[in-house]
């Protein structure tokens, strides 16, 4: 089935926005701090919290679309790799082993169909979750997108890992082209689940467009690389800070 060509030509915008291009110099911008606006609610992930103690080791899998990836259109400087970054500098003592398998395109049901293969081969403390977008443009059922988001909860837990769902981005010119309300509360309701956490990137990106801080579609074309990664070190550190408040955050209830 074929998309509208706006709605293409949407989809490509948003993945070139998110950082697909020439890599940039190395350079360490400032990380953005969450504005008052966001709340970032760090809910207990204790194999995240386990494996960040001195002399173990915490395996992350990052699931999700071209948003995540870095410059390159692979792993260096995607938001997870930032992440990591940010977590050895705030836990020198970490070990920390990224793997990535993002892809243009995918929806939520073949993400989960990579996690199955993934945690069958291999231990994961950490799943990292981004999806959303496509089921969004594509106007796909949240009731499907959120049965296929608790079944992808349901997964990483019984396989010993942590998952944090993350949204999909904020930009303009996607808020114009798809109803995200709906599939940003299948992602909240689906994060409420125990050993889950969501990561409100949408939220973040938005306030900072808003305020004027970071909006990549307002940056001048010369300056959007520069901005994109900037963006996504603002991004890994908050979710960084997340995950080091959500080790130490007791038992729920």
């Amino acid at each position: 089935m074929q998309w509208p060509l706006r709605k293409a030509a949407c989809v490509a915008a948003v993945a070139w926005l998110a950082g697909v291009g020439p890599a940039l110099a190395a350079e360490a911008p400032q990380p953005c701090r969450a504005p008052e606006s966001v709340t970032l609610t760090a809910r207990p992930l204790p194999h995240v919290a386990a494996a960040l103690r001195p002399g173990d080791h915490l395996d992350v899998l990052a699931l999700g679309s071209a948003s995540m990836l870095g410059a390159r259109g692979g792993e260096a400087g995607s938001i997870p790799d930032r992440m990591v970054a940010a977590l050895h500098a705030s836990v020198p003592d970490a070990t920390i082993r990224l793997t990535m398998r993002a892809g243009r395109t995918e929806q939520a049901a073949e993400m989960l169909a990579t996690m199955r293969r993934e945690l069958a081969s291999h231990r994961y403390q950490l799943v990292l979750w981004q999806s959303g977008t496509v089921e969004a443009l594509r106007r796909l059922p949240p009731e499907q997108f959120g049965r296929t988001l608790a079944e992808g909860v349901d997964v990483a837990i019984e396989a010993g890992a942590d998952i944090v769902l993350i949204d999909m981005q904020y930009s303009h010119l996607l808020a114009q082209h798809a109803d995200l309300a709906p599939y940003r509360a299948a992602m909240t309701e689906a994060a409420l689940r125990p050993g889950a956490m969501l990561f409100p990137r949408y939220a973040l990106m938005r306030a900072w467009a808003e305020d004027g801080q970071l909006d990549l579609e307002a940056t001048a074309k010369p300056d959007r690389r520069r901005a994109i990664a900037r963006l996504h070190a603002c991004l890994g550190d908050a979710l960084a800070r997340m995950l080091t408040a959500a080790g130490q955050t007791g038992p729920q209830p």
